[in-house]
């Protein structure tokens, strides 16, 4: 390069990291810049895209990587659904070799005469993965019971977590009920467990979920009512009433048919969020609105009154069961829907 003359832009990037481009490379470089300014020609400028280029194209691929990463380690980390490779699949170990032939001839004799197909899972470990979540994977990955029917039950034993769920498929939620499934879990296999009986719980379990889909009315036992308010129900119910008290202020004391219009939306609420704890609690609270607020309407004062439109404190708001496919043990194409309970000991 001759003295005087302008040097080309890459020369002067060439040597300093690209790091530090934006800063001046000395006073006498920023002089040479703005003096040759001016002067750059088409063959100068090119020069900078494909450093640019190249570094931004590194960038966007390191973000990419990174979130690429962030969503695939949860889904690497979830635990695997195990094969599916009969009607018991005892991993844990929990139960004998007398007791696993008792438990699958009752469940093979239930698919044979009725077509439900009632499988049972025990595992060491959830491995931090959710109950529920992963009751759902298998039972939507093994697709338990009848196609077009959904007559599958999965019975599932975390043993280190000491966690239990029963998982019902769609078609038997009428007659093996979320109350049900709770029953069998707090009043059967619970105290089995406690005992160190694995064997005896799941067996009653299973007799119990059996019968109560081949209809035996005496199938689940039935305890007193208060048994089957759930622990932390109270809480659940005070925290609710506290929650809905300005809903339920603007039912009562709005005037004329619009505040029957608010008591007949906000009804189902009362029995849809307290499901969650069993048909008792759901029952128990629709019932008390359905009765308690009426009566209130009727002698609500007058000058507390809220006339439509002035605003206020609420507002509106499955072939038969399984089926072989070279010797091996499948689901019919059952699915689920969530319905069922959860438990521990």
């Amino acid at each position: 390069m001759k003295q005087g003359a302008c040097p080309r832009i890459e020369d002067l990037l060439r040597k300093r990291p690209f790091g530090q481009i934006s800063r001046p490379l000395s006073l006498n470089s920023a002089a040479i810049r703005l003096k040759c300014t001016k002067n750059l020609t088409q063959n100068d400028v090119p020069s900078l895209r494909p450093l640019f280029s190249d570094r931004l194209l590194v960038g966007f691929r390191h973000l990419y990587l990174l979130l690429l990463a962030v969503v695939l380690v949860p889904l690497a980390a979830a635990l695997e659904v195990p094969y599916l490779s009969g009607h018991v699949n005892d991993r844990a170990e929990l139960l004998g070799d007398a007791s696993h032939e008792r438990i699958t001839s009752t469940l093979q004799q239930l698919e044979k005469s009725n077509g439900a197909q009632l499988v049972v899972l025990t595992i060491s470990g959830l491995q931090g993965d959710s109950l529920e979540d992963y009751s759902m994977r298998v039972a939507e990955t093994w697709k338990l019971g009848r196609k077009d029917i959904d007559d599958g039950v999965l019975l599932l034993v975390a043993r280190d977590d000491r966690k239990i769920r029963i998982e019902v498929g769609y078609g038997l939620e009428g007659v093996l009920t979320d109350l049900d499934s709770r029953r069998i879990i707090d009043n059967l296999m619970t105290p089995a467990f406690r005992r160190g009986d694995f064997e005896g719980g799941i067996e009653a379990a299973v007799k119990a979920i059996s019968g109560a889909i081949q209809g035996e009315a005496d199938a689940i036992p039935v305890t007193s009512r208060a048994a089957d308010i759930p622990n932390g129900a109270g809480m659940f119910i005070g925290f609710f009433a506290l929650l809905m008290t300005p809903f339920i202020a603007y039912a009562v004391a709005l005037r004329g048919s619009k505040g029957w219009v608010v008591f007949l939306f906000l009804a189902p609420f009362f029995y849809l969020v307290p499901v969650m704890f069993g048909e008792t609690i759901a029952r128990i609270s629709v019932s008390a609105w359905l009765l308690i607020v009426p009566i209130l309407r009727a002698i609500w004062p007058e000058k507390w009154r809220i006339e439509p439109g002035t605003g206020g404190d609420g507002g509106s708001g499955r072939s038969g069961g399984g089926f072989s496919s070279g010797g091996g043990f499948s689901g019919g194409g059952g699915s689920f829907g969530g319905g069922g309970a959860s438990g521990g000991w």
